[in-house]
Protein backbone atom coordinates (compact mmCIF):
# COMPACT_ATOMS: atom_id res chain seq x y z
CA UNK A 1 0.00 0.00 0.00
CA UNK A 2 2.83 2.50 1.14
CA UNK A 3 4.34 2.39 -2.43
CA UNK A 4 0.84 3.63 -4.13
CA UNK A 5 1.81 7.28 -2.77
CA UNK A 6 4.46 6.96 -5.73
CA UNK A 7 1.22 7.70 -7.92
CA UNK A 8 -1.06 9.41 -5.74
CA UNK A 9 0.18 13.30 -7.26
CA UNK A 10 -1.07 11.37 -10.83
CA UNK A 11 -4.26 10.72 -9.23
CA UNK A 12 -4.82 13.91 -8.30
CA UNK A 13 -4.11 15.27 -11.85
CA UNK A 14 -6.78 12.88 -13.14
CA UNK A 15 -9.22 14.25 -10.22
CA UNK A 16 -8.19 18.05 -11.57
CA UNK A 17 -8.87 16.80 -15.33
CA UNK A 18 -12.05 15.82 -14.65
CA UNK A 19 -13.11 18.75 -12.46
CA UNK A 20 -11.59 21.27 -14.89
CA UNK A 21 -13.32 19.48 -17.62
CA UNK A 22 -16.77 19.75 -16.30
CA UNK A 23 -16.58 23.56 -15.10
CA UNK A 24 -15.51 24.40 -18.53
CA UNK A 25 -18.12 22.22 -19.77
CA UNK A 26 -21.04 23.87 -17.57
CA UNK A 27 -19.31 27.19 -18.39
CA UNK A 28 -22.24 28.43 -20.80
CA UNK A 29 -25.09 26.61 -18.78
CA UNK A 30 -24.31 28.15 -14.78
CA UNK A 31 -22.95 31.22 -13.49
CA UNK A 32 -19.25 31.37 -11.83
CA UNK A 33 -20.84 30.48 -8.41
CA UNK A 34 -22.58 27.57 -9.10
CA UNK A 35 -19.91 26.32 -11.21
CA UNK A 36 -18.11 26.64 -7.76
CA UNK A 37 -20.27 24.71 -5.59
CA UNK A 38 -20.47 22.15 -8.60
CA UNK A 39 -16.49 21.50 -8.56
CA UNK A 40 -16.63 21.54 -4.84
CA UNK A 41 -19.37 18.34 -4.85
CA UNK A 42 -17.67 16.44 -7.46
CA UNK A 43 -14.33 16.81 -6.09
CA UNK A 44 -16.02 15.09 -3.03
CA UNK A 45 -18.19 12.52 -4.78
CA UNK A 46 -15.21 11.55 -6.98
CA UNK A 47 -13.35 10.92 -3.44
CA UNK A 48 -16.52 9.49 -1.65
CA UNK A 49 -16.13 11.91 0.93
CA UNK A 50 -13.15 10.13 2.86
CA UNK A 51 -10.94 13.32 3.12
CA UNK A 52 -13.98 15.58 4.33
CA UNK A 53 -14.40 12.89 7.01
CA UNK A 54 -10.90 13.09 8.28
CA UNK A 55 -11.22 16.88 8.01
CA UNK A 56 -13.91 16.65 10.06
CA UNK A 57 -12.41 14.01 12.79
CA UNK A 58 -9.36 16.07 12.72
CA UNK A 59 -10.54 19.49 13.69
CA UNK A 60 -12.86 18.02 16.49
CA UNK A 61 -9.52 16.08 17.75
CA UNK A 62 -7.88 19.41 17.72
CA UNK A 63 -10.29 21.76 18.97
CA UNK A 64 -10.68 19.45 21.84
CA UNK A 65 -7.65 19.95 23.61
CA UNK A 66 -7.30 17.29 24.97
CA UNK A 67 -3.98 15.32 25.78
CA UNK A 68 -3.09 13.24 22.97
CA UNK A 69 -4.68 9.70 23.84
CA UNK A 70 -7.77 11.40 24.57
CA UNK A 71 -7.39 13.10 21.37
CA UNK A 72 -6.90 10.23 19.48
CA UNK A 73 -9.93 8.80 21.01
CA UNK A 74 -12.45 11.24 19.56
CA UNK A 75 -10.78 11.52 16.23
CA UNK A 76 -11.65 7.95 16.22
CA UNK A 77 -15.12 8.61 17.02
CA UNK A 78 -17.55 8.77 14.11
CA UNK A 79 -19.92 11.19 15.15
CA UNK A 80 -18.97 15.21 13.96
CA UNK A 81 -18.72 17.67 16.84
CA UNK A 82 -19.32 21.83 16.72
CA UNK A 83 -15.59 21.88 15.88
CA UNK A 84 -15.80 19.05 12.57
CA UNK A 85 -18.92 20.96 11.79
CA UNK A 86 -16.61 24.30 11.25
CA UNK A 87 -14.25 22.95 9.94
CA UNK A 88 -16.18 21.61 6.90
CA UNK A 89 -18.08 24.39 6.82
CA UNK A 90 -15.00 26.83 6.34
CA UNK A 91 -13.17 24.33 3.87
CA UNK A 92 -15.82 23.86 1.93
CA UNK A 93 -16.94 27.85 1.97
CA UNK A 94 -13.76 28.78 0.95
CA UNK A 95 -13.04 25.73 -2.10
CA UNK A 96 -16.18 26.84 -4.09
CA UNK A 97 -15.18 30.48 -3.53
CA UNK A 98 -12.20 29.93 -4.65
CA UNK A 99 -13.49 27.97 -7.31
CA UNK A 100 -15.74 30.48 -8.54
CA UNK A 101 -12.85 33.03 -8.85
CA UNK A 102 -10.98 30.81 -10.54
CA UNK A 103 -13.78 29.89 -13.15
CA UNK A 104 -14.50 33.49 -13.67
CA UNK A 105 -10.80 34.36 -15.06
CA UNK A 106 -11.17 30.88 -16.90
CA UNK A 107 -8.00 29.74 -14.92
CA UNK A 108 -8.51 26.01 -15.71
CA UNK A 109 -4.93 25.26 -15.28
CA UNK A 110 -5.85 25.44 -11.57
CA UNK A 111 -8.66 23.16 -11.52
CA UNK A 112 -6.15 20.73 -12.48
CA UNK A 113 -2.93 21.75 -10.16
CA UNK A 114 -4.85 22.34 -7.17
CA UNK A 115 -6.17 18.22 -6.46
CA UNK A 116 -2.52 17.14 -7.94
CA UNK A 117 -0.69 19.77 -5.22
CA UNK A 118 -2.62 18.61 -2.54
CA UNK A 119 -2.13 15.42 -2.64
CA UNK A 120 2.26 15.73 -3.73
CA UNK A 121 1.22 17.59 0.06
CA UNK A 122 0.08 13.96 1.52
CA UNK A 123 2.66 12.37 0.33
CA UNK A 124 5.46 14.60 2.15
CA UNK A 125 3.70 14.65 5.43
CA UNK A 126 3.10 10.70 5.17
CA UNK A 127 6.52 10.17 4.74
CA UNK A 128 7.81 12.59 7.04
CA UNK A 129 5.81 11.73 9.52
CA UNK A 130 5.24 8.43 11.97
CA UNK A 131 1.94 6.68 12.87
CA UNK A 132 0.13 7.89 15.75
CA UNK A 133 -1.54 4.92 16.78
CA UNK A 134 -0.05 1.75 18.37
CA UNK A 135 -3.21 -0.28 17.22
CA UNK A 136 -2.41 0.66 13.45
CA UNK A 137 -5.36 2.30 11.20
CA UNK A 138 -6.04 2.73 7.42
CA UNK A 139 -3.35 4.93 6.70
CA UNK A 140 -0.40 2.93 8.67
CA UNK A 141 1.15 1.44 5.54
CA UNK A 142 1.20 5.11 4.18
CA UNK A 143 3.07 6.53 7.10
CA UNK A 144 7.23 6.63 7.96
CA UNK A 145 10.43 6.45 6.58
CA UNK A 146 10.10 3.27 4.85
CA UNK A 147 8.11 5.26 2.01
CA UNK A 148 10.31 7.90 1.19
CA UNK A 149 11.49 6.43 -1.89
CA UNK A 150 8.26 6.89 -3.16
CA UNK A 151 9.08 11.08 -3.27
CA UNK A 152 11.44 10.24 -6.36
CA UNK A 153 8.11 9.28 -8.38
CA UNK A 154 5.69 11.41 -6.92
CA UNK A 155 7.80 15.23 -6.12
CA UNK A 156 8.76 15.05 -10.32
CA UNK A 157 5.27 14.06 -11.09
CA UNK A 158 4.24 17.05 -9.09
CA UNK A 159 6.60 19.32 -10.84
CA UNK A 160 6.04 18.18 -14.61
CA UNK A 161 2.32 19.12 -14.47
CA UNK A 162 2.97 22.23 -12.94
CA UNK A 163 5.93 23.22 -15.53
CA UNK A 164 3.71 22.18 -18.44
CA UNK A 165 0.68 24.00 -17.24
CA UNK A 166 1.93 26.85 -15.16
CA UNK A 167 5.93 27.98 -16.08
CA UNK A 168 9.10 26.80 -14.17
CA UNK A 169 9.00 29.35 -12.03
CA UNK A 170 5.43 28.73 -10.12
CA UNK A 171 6.33 24.77 -10.47
CA UNK A 172 9.38 25.25 -8.21
CA UNK A 173 7.97 28.06 -5.65
CA UNK A 174 4.50 25.38 -5.81
CA UNK A 175 5.82 22.03 -5.49
CA UNK A 176 8.62 23.98 -2.55
CA UNK A 177 5.87 25.49 -1.28
CA UNK A 178 3.47 22.82 -0.42
CA UNK A 179 6.55 20.12 0.59
CA UNK A 180 7.82 22.91 3.23
CA UNK A 181 3.94 23.65 4.45
CA UNK A 182 4.02 19.65 5.22
CA UNK A 183 6.99 19.29 7.05
CA UNK A 184 5.90 21.55 9.23
CA UNK A 185 2.49 20.19 9.63
CA UNK A 186 4.47 16.74 10.47
CA UNK A 187 5.96 18.36 12.82
CA UNK A 188 2.90 19.93 14.60
CA UNK A 189 1.04 16.89 14.62
CA UNK A 190 4.19 14.75 15.78
CA UNK A 191 3.45 17.19 18.99
CA UNK A 192 -0.23 17.08 19.21
CA UNK A 193 -0.74 13.77 18.80
CA UNK A 194 2.72 12.24 18.81
CA UNK A 195 2.70 11.58 14.64
CA UNK A 196 -0.12 11.05 12.06
CA UNK A 197 -3.25 8.89 11.06
CA UNK A 198 -5.51 8.45 7.92
CA UNK A 199 -7.71 11.45 9.26
CA UNK A 200 -5.02 13.63 9.23
CA UNK A 201 -4.11 12.96 6.02
CA UNK A 202 -7.23 13.58 4.79
CA UNK A 203 -7.63 16.72 6.64
CA UNK A 204 -4.30 17.96 5.11
CA UNK A 205 -5.69 17.62 1.45
CA UNK A 206 -8.64 19.59 2.34
CA UNK A 207 -6.99 22.17 3.97
CA UNK A 208 -4.05 22.44 1.35
CA UNK A 209 -7.09 22.42 -1.78
CA UNK A 210 -8.60 25.18 0.19
CA UNK A 211 -5.10 27.00 0.51
CA UNK A 212 -4.09 26.33 -2.75
CA UNK A 213 -7.56 27.53 -4.66
CA UNK A 214 -7.06 30.73 -3.23
CA UNK A 215 -3.36 31.34 -3.66
CA UNK A 216 -3.84 30.52 -7.45
CA UNK A 217 -6.55 33.01 -8.01
CA UNK A 218 -4.46 35.54 -5.94
CA UNK A 219 -1.33 34.82 -8.92
CA UNK A 220 -3.53 34.73 -11.42
CA UNK A 221 -5.93 37.32 -10.70
CA UNK A 222 -3.00 39.61 -9.97
CA UNK A 223 -2.73 39.56 -13.86
CA UNK A 224 0.80 37.46 -13.63
CA UNK A 225 -1.29 34.39 -15.43
CA UNK A 226 -0.78 30.94 -13.22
Amino acid sequence: MGRTLSYFPLVGLILGLLTAGLAWAAGDLWPPAAIGVLAVIWLAFLTRGLHLDGLADTADAIGSNALRDRALEIMKDSRTGAFGAMALVLVLLAKSRGFELLTEIEAWEAFILVPCLSRWGLCVLAVSSQYARADGGLGKEFVGAQNRWTLGISGPTALCAVWVLAGPVIAAGAVLGVGLLSILCSEYFRRRFGGVTGDVLGAHVEVLEAVLVIAAYAWAGGGRGI
